[in-house]
């Protein structure tokens, strides 16, 4: 019924997944006919069905990078997360101290464009291997990505630890992006309501309150015409339950709206850190799904910011299988591992 006879037999007989009877990453991926393992995973949340779903693909090798756009598309999700490992190397670990840890090469596509950064589809990555059968040897990931090196570190009860790069937001260049009135106009409110803070490869623009953050139905065909990846609007939290709330909006690379963007939280960080005088801070995104995580700043400062992002939360596995359709075979060269 699916154009092979692996495929009708499928449809016959009750099948298991690689993912449930593995006990290794090469037996994950290579128990069936070099069939991928597939995985959705909901990151930064604690329950199912929250958060921000991201699909994740263990592969065995590099894979061609058409392959994984279509693969990315079929999955229709607002991101996927394609990995193969590479080895084992020596990270920081967990007290400053010098540890062993698994290397993996690491991509994200969204349905229409690969993407240098997501945070969500990083977290569900990790996930996926701190959470595969036998565990992991290591409590230490490291992936080697199109923005260099990044670190996944297991904390305790199940949350997981990013490192990323701080992007603070620069002041606007005359003549490059919309102008307060446009920003304002596409949001539907006054001109005085609106702050636009500076941008990174986002638009950062600040709310009097949450609740104009949550209340906002902006107009995406005019962001999407925006020189940005995509819109970050934010406001300061209540405080006991958040520091500072946020929404991002992503036309622009087919996102009309994402539930919880970790890679946008390297922009808000250092600017809500700045604004309130903390570095530890709690956050929430305000979309349907909603969803929590806890920032840190910190690192070497570079002219007056600091350079580095900390990103904590927990994730859910809501799906498990394999993908029937392998990848033809290349070898790109896209990580900067240091």
């Amino acid at each position: 019924c699916l154009g092979s006879m692996r495929a009708r037999a499928l449809c016959r007989a009750p099948h298991r997944p690689p993912w449930l009877r593995a006990k290794s990453f090469s037996s994950l991926v290579m128990a069936d006919e070099r069939c991928p393992a597939l995985l959705h995973v909901d990151s930064f949340t604690r329950v199912a069905f929250a958060g921000n779903p991201a699909a994740v693909c263990l592969l065995d090798a590099p894979a061609d990078a058409t392959w994984m756009g279509a693969v990315a598309a079929n999955q229709n999700l607002s991101e996927t997360a394609f990995m193969w490992p590479t080895g084992a190397s020596e990270v920081e670990g967990l007290e400053g101290e010098p540890a062993r840890g698994e290397t993996f090469e690491l991509r994200w596509f969204t349905p229409s464009v690969e993407v240098d950064l997501c945070g969500h589809a990083t977290l569900a990555a990790a996930h996926a291997l701190f959470s595969a059968p036998g565990g992991r040897e290591s409590p230490l990931l490291r992936f080697g990505t199109r923005s260099g090196e990044l670190v996944a570190a297991l904390r305790g009860e199940g949350c997981i630890e990013l490192e990323f790069p701080a992007s603070p937001p620069r002041p606007l260049l005359d003549g490059v992006g919309p102008t307060r009135g446009e920003v304002a106009l596409a949001l539907g409110l006054p001109v005085d309501k609106v702050v636009v803070v500076g941008a990174s490869d986002d638009l950062l623009v600040a709310l009097p309150d949450a609740g104009a953050v949550a209340a906002l139905a902006p107009d995406l065909h005019a962001v999407s015409r925006w020189p940005y990846r995509g819109l970050i609007v934010t406001a300061a939290g209540s405080g006991s339950e958040a520091d500072f709330v946020s929404r991002f909006f992503g036309p622009a690379v087919g996102i009309p709206e994402d539930p919880v963007t970790g890679s946008a939280h390297c922009t808000l960080a250092p600017y809500w850190s700045g604004v309130l005088g903390k570095s530890t801070m709690l956050a929430q995104q305000l979309s349907q799904r909603g969803g929590e995580l806890e920032v840190e700043v910190g690192g070497e400062e570079e002219e007056g910011a600091s350079a580095r992002v900390w990103i904590r939360g927990h994730a859910v596995t809501t799906l498990a299988g394999e993908l029937l359709i392998p990848p033809p075979r290349t070898v790109p060269v896209v990580s900067r591992l240091c």
